[in-house]
């Protein structure tokens, strides 16, 4: 990984997948998994941090995409999120669910 790849890693790693706020290095965070679209190509991307536009709330998110050899994928997660409050972590649940439940139906 270049110097420029770290920085940029470690930057969205302090920065919430749903307002964007910046997180301090101290600052309480929350994260959960989520399993993703089947027809989300992701396998490139593991590793990584993405950005997923939400079609019905029209927000880019941002999501850690897990590695097929970590305990996250073990558990049926593609995708993990961070945030800065329990307040984001729900809107974004709630937008994730509102996608899927459109999208599905």
């Amino acid at each position: 990984m270049t110097e420029n790849q770290h920085s940029s890693q470690d930057t969205l790693l302090r920065t919430c997948a749903w307002c964007t706020q910046r997180l301090a290095a101290d600052q309480e965070t929350y994260g959960f998994g989520a399993k993703s679209n089947p027809n989300l190509e992701l396998q490139n991307n593991q590793g990584e941090f993405v950005t997923l536009k939400l079609s019905l709330t029209e927000k880019i998110i941002i999501a850690y995409v897990v590695p097929e050899d970590s305990p996250a994928k073990d558990e049926g997660y593609d995708l993990l999120f961070l945030t800065c409050s329990e307040q984001c972590a729900q809107e974004l649940k709630d937008a994730l669910e509102l996608e899927i439940d459109v999208f599905s139906d």
